[in-house]
């Protein structure tokens, strides 16, 4: 946690040899709302199943989710196809509550905004779009599991799992610092030649 710290302190330390002070004050404004919490996993379970999934907030689940398999993706190859798979289950489970809810618009506007963005990734998705439309999807076979309790229950054990092992291992942070270094590099080179 202290390369992240120190990387956070190096932006500050740019923005001000640079003037940027109005970008100064925004980015401290905007470490207040930290997307990636601090890589505190129990503050991220609660943003997505206490925030984002219940209110709905459709776009703001996949840009958290983009976000960590932007993260975790690029640092081991390896974890690819664990991250596809909580992601998709994580929309899945949207789709599922907001079925619960009594509101299937939300299910609509979800795959009128990223549908093909889904089907691109998994043509599983496309049974799914008939969701919506189904009179008791939760009585379908190909549904019934997900809206079983033990699936969530499972859902959020994994979830958990995934998060803890991520961010107790220092290499996703280390990997991040270094990342974040190495562009703050390229933007001092890019100032310097900017100002000569």
């Amino acid at each position: 946690m202290e390369n992240m710290v120190y990387a956070e302190e190096l932006v500050k330390e740019f923005l001000v040899f640079r003037g940027f002070t109005n970008t100064l004050q925004a980015f401290v404004k905007e470490l207040g709302t930290d997307i990636g919490k601090g890589f505190q996993v129990d503050k991220i379970l609660d943003l997505v199943f206490s925030i984002y999934i219940p209110k709905f907030q459709a776009e703001n689940l996949i840009q958290l989710l983009r976000f960590f398999s932007n993260c975790f993706s690029s640092h081991e190859t390896h974890l690819i196809s664990v991250i596809s798979e909580l992601d998709i289950s994580i929309i899945r489970y949207y789709i599922i509550h907001a079925i619960q809810a009594g509101r299937k618009d939300k299910v609509i506007e979800l795959f009128d905004i990223h549908g093909t963005e889904l089907l691109q990734k998994d043509q599983h998705w496309a049974s799914w779009f008939a969701i919506p439309y189904i009179k008791a999807p939760q009585s379908e076979p190909k549904f019934r599991v997900y809206f079983s309790k033990e699936w969530s229950n499972a859902l959020h054990l994994s979830f958990r799992n995934f998060l803890t092992k991520m961010f107790n291992g220092t290499h996703i942070l280390n990997y991040i610092f270094s990342h974040f270094i190495c562009s703050c590099y390229r933007l001092n080179i890019l100032a310097f030649n900017h100002a000569n």
